[in-house]
């Protein structure tokens, strides 16, 4: 059970800059939402390696020793501890710095792309055509299980009970996943 929720972590801190990038495609956010996402990835491309430095700071002010990339610190051992971990999240870049990127690679083609249409006078504002549709009619929450039914020409009931069943195996990816899809996707045009 472990594995699987280090594998669905993993997979939703790597998912995490593309998914911010897709949102504001799919909306078509304003250029000043589309600035905060991309400086929301930006942050979170450089978040880990943010902590590592200010743990290495923080064992600096308070004198802590280091053995064997333990950190000790005199008088308090639970503060030794914090530091440690601080310390090690650097290692968390090797995720998310590449989502960061990808992020802020699609942040600033949507930006691109947003400045071209202002510059020829054409709306900003509109929605680009979407391929997938969230439903109106049949939906229980957002309208994704029944959209994904209705483009795979699956039963309704077992695209529901496999999007549970991942949201409980994997709650990491499941959930994630649902939130992204209901979020990046427009509800379907009225008729």
């Amino acid at each position: 059970m472990g594995e699987i929720f280090f594998l669905s972590l993993i997979s939703l801190l790597l998912f995490f800059g593309p998914a911010l990038a897709a949102i504001a495609i799919r909306r078509s956010l304003s250029i000043p939402w589309q600035l905060v996402l991309l400086v929301i990835c930006i942050l979170y491309a450089a978040f880990p390696i943010l902590i590592g430095l200010g743990g290495v700071g923080l064992a600096k002010v308070y004198n802590c020793t280091t053995d064997i990339n333990i950190y000790k610190c005199p008088g308090n051992p639970s503060l030794g501890e914090t530091i440690t971990l601080m310390t090690f999240a650097h290692l968390l870049a090797i995720i998310t710095i590449p989502s960061g990127i990808l992020g802020i690679i699609g942040m600033l083609i949507s930006l691109v792309i947003k400045f071209v249409k202002l510059r020829k006078g054409e709306e900003t504002s509109q929605a680009p055509f979407a391929i997938f549709y969230r439903s109106r009619r049949h939906k229980l929450i957002a309208g994704i299980c029944s959209a994904i039914a209705k483009k795979t020409n699956l039963p309704l009931l077992a695209v529901r009970i496999v999007t549970v069943i991942l949201a409980i195996v994997a709650p990491g990816f499941g959930a994630p996943l649902y939130l992204w899809l209901w979020l990046a996707f427009p509800l379907e045009p009225n008729s």
